[in-house]
């Protein structure tokens, strides 16, 4: 069944963004779905290939002609010795009708199965700008985690450089761990301007994917049900996926489109049979109404005629063969595309398939490395209080911990996007599982896009570390 393009996405679940005060994805996609000139341009598209099927069916169809002509004679009747001189209208008006054209219905079915590729085109275009939506609204937060996370590795290793430092003075710690904890405090620095860099192109990527500046957006919520593909079994997707993917459909549709095009090249050399119905009506305006026998030479005339007319070509300089081996030759080639498409795309569902349930594992694992890297931290600070360990030991557990909650944070987002992706790759993916996907944003928690409170959200990040240095 062909889908509108002009039908608004989903207004109907507004009502769902309405309890939120800030923007979330509903309201992002809305948005993106009448200014992404990529996704507009695919809907004229859409709307442009659907006239391809009037033009390949009027082939079959009559097709009425008029002409006019006005000109100017002169005629010489040597034998007589007798010249006229007079303008004549001609007026004609024919029909025909094709009663056996081969080509001429091949060409109606080429113009079926280019139709069929549009639509395979514009699904695809529709599932791409849903992913593009998810890209651009989860992109912002994810640079946002990023860079609190940047700045709170920043602040607690400036405070580890200045425990250090005051060590030093009193004696306690040699140069050398003073200019470590200096060389890592200004790589965090460094981390701190490119989370901030990729902050701010993330946001300038929103803007330019709905013509819009938001002021705040919805964030995840702590706890989601990530578990995992669902249905679980493998096959069900890569079945789906077969039979319902737009690249592999538009693969299909492109071979039958070859195969038609073969057998219009056929039908082509063989006889074409069509009714012709004409009708003509000549006028002359003499300059001389009298001829040499004194009575009118000159006379208006009609011309009716209806009949069956049958032409073939016989011989174009081997051209008309040549397009008949080009068009089969071109078939063959799109078959192989088509399996090729099949094979293509059961690889990509199994690769996006272990990837959504790799992720689901990695966020249990990333949350679990959190913990367990927290426990190294304070081990590694008292060790360090103690003298079994140096400075460079606690430097790398900090490290090792604000990397470990970046890792976290990104885990949940690469869930959402690969979980999208696998949809894509089944066809199954609509602006309805933007609103599943909305259903995770909090109610509570926000986030203020131009003026965020990056010192509170790193202090408390900060914070949690500082409690496992004593």
């Amino acid at each position: 069944m062909k889908r509108s393009p002009t039908k608004t996405l989903v207004l109907m679940l507004t009502s769902l963004a309405s309890a939120v005060q800030a923007a979330d994805l509903v309201d992002v996609a809305n948005s993106a779905w009448s200014y992404d000139g990529t996704w507009r341009a695919a809907r004229m598209s859409w709307d442009a290939d659907q006239q391809l099927l009037v033009q390949g069916r009027a082939a079959l169809l009559p097709n009425v002609s008029a002409s006019y002509g006005r000109y100017d004679n002169e005629r010489e009747i040597e034998d007589l010795g007798l010249e006229q001189n007079y303008g004549s209208e001609v007026s004609t008006f024919t029909l025909t009708q094709p009663l056996f054209r081969v080509d001429a219905w091949y060409g109606y079915k080429e113009a079926e199965s280019s139709t069929d590729i549009a639509q395979a085109n514009f699904e695809q275009a529709r599932q791409d700008f849903v992913l593009r939506v998810a890209q651009g609204y989860f992109g912002v937060l994810r640079a946002w985690d990023n860079w609190v996370s940047a700045k709170a590795e920043e602040k607690a290793i400036g405070r580890q450089l200045e425990q250090t430092q005051e060590r030093f003075d009193v004696g306690l710690v040699p140069a050398t761990d003073v200019e470590e904890a200096q060389a890592t405090y200004d790589l965090t620095q460094v981390n701190l301007i490119v989370a901030r860099q990729n902050y701010d192109i993330a946001l300038d990527q929103l803007e330019t994917l709905t013509g819009k500046k938001w002021d705040t957006l919805a964030e995840l919520q702590d706890n989601l049900p990530m578990e995992g593909p669902q249905p679980a079994d493998m096959n069900d997707w890569i079945e789906k996926a077969k039979a319902a993917n737009p690249s592999v459909l538009a693969a299909r549709y492109n071979s039958e489109l070859t195969e038609n095009t073969a057998k219009r090249q056929l039908g082509a050399q063989l006889p074409q049979v069509q009714l012709v119905a004409q009708y003509q009506h000549s006028h002359t305006s003499p300059d001389d109404d009298v001829g040499p026998t004194g009575q009118n030479s000159l006379y208006d005339t009609q011309n009716k005629q209806i009949g069956v007319e049958v032409s073939m070509p016989l011989f174009q300089g081997g051209g008309l063969n040549s397009r008949r081996k080009e068009a089969a030759l071109r078939a063959d080639a799109a078959d192989y595309q088509y399996e090729q498409a099949l094979r293509d795309i059961v690889q990509q569902t199994r690769s996006s398939y272990r990837t959504v349930e790799a992720d689901a594992l990695r966020i249990k694992a990333r949350a679990q490395a959190i913990r367990s890297t927290r426990s190294a931290l304070e081990a590694t600070q008292s060790g360090y209080e103690v003298g079994t360990r140096n400075v460079v030991d606690v430097l790398n557990a900090q490290r090792a911990l604000f990397s470990a909650e970046r890792d976290y944070a990104n885990a949940r987002y690469d869930y959402i996007i690969n979980s999208l992706t696998l949809k894509s790759a089944t066809g199954d993916l609509h602006q309805g599982d933007l609103a599943a996907v909305n259903q995770w944003l909090s109610e509570s928690e926000t986030l203020d896009l131009y003026n965020p409170d990056l010192e509170g959200q790193s202090d408390e990040m900060m914070q949690q570390t500082q409690e496992y240095q004593g």
